[in-house]
């Protein structure tokens, strides 16, 4: 699916008070994503409130100590997201998936080692799955089929304002995922979206998705 598809823009407060959003992260993104600023952002955390902007709804939600096994409103982060991608000169995509691709490099060693343990590549990919529906709820990824080097999935349930969250994170630890259990070269192609709903008044999406490795 082409970059354009994708969408970052978060629920706006006057949509939902900031915090109480119906879809959620968990805290470990939130963790990760406020150290990458502090510690690789050019004039880290002060730097990144600037470019928030006076007065933005989003900035007070930043100053607490996020739990990793917590559950949050995902639109501060994807906010958190496009700036910090903005200041660093790279698409927003494009930083989803590095950072995810990180995460999957920590969790796979970590908090998360008991669900994504796994004793193949094919393992893997579906166990990635199951710690997608732990990471963003009331997301869903589910398996349609998986044959040695070869996996199809669907995301749903997935805000369309915030479909690019979805996909890019999933291009990225999937990938990831996949080579640390000894697949070679994975790839995730997305396909294009179509309607599922609503919630809470919000749009929903579906999207399916193909891996492939050697």
């Amino acid at each position: 699916m082409s970059a354009a598809h994708f969408r970052y823009e978060p629920l706006g407060a006057d949509q939902f008070p900031v915090g109480e959003g119906p879809f959620r992260a968990r805290g470990l993104a939130y963790d990760s994503a406020l150290k990458y600023v502090d510690t690789r952002l050019r004039g880290g955390r002060a730097a990144f409130l600037e470019a928030l902007g006076p007065g933005d709804p989003f900035a007070p939600y930043y100053d607490q100590i996020f739990l990793v096994t917590g559950d949050y409103d995902v639109s501060p982060l994807v906010r958190l997201y496009v700036v910090t991608a903005t200041l660093q000169g790279v698409p927003v995509g494009r930083f989803i998936e590095e950072r995810s691709r990180w995460s999957a490099e920590s969790t796979t060693k970590g908090l998360w080692r008991p669900i994504l343990k796994a004793s193949s590549p094919e393992a893997m990919a579906e166990s990635s799955s199951q710690a997608f529906n732990r990471f963003f709820q009331p997301c869903k990824a589910e398996k349609i089929t998986s044959q040695p080097g070869h996996f199809e999935g669907e995301l749903s349930k997935i805000p369309a304002c915030m479909s690019g969250l979805y996909c890019s994170s999933t291009i990225g630890f999937f990938a990831e995922a996949v080579e640390i259990a000894g697949g070679k070269g994975c790839q995730v192609e997305m396909g294009r979206p179509s309607s599922d709903g609503e919630l809470a008044g919000v749009s929903l999406q579906r999207v399916r998705f193909v891996a492939t490795w050697r």
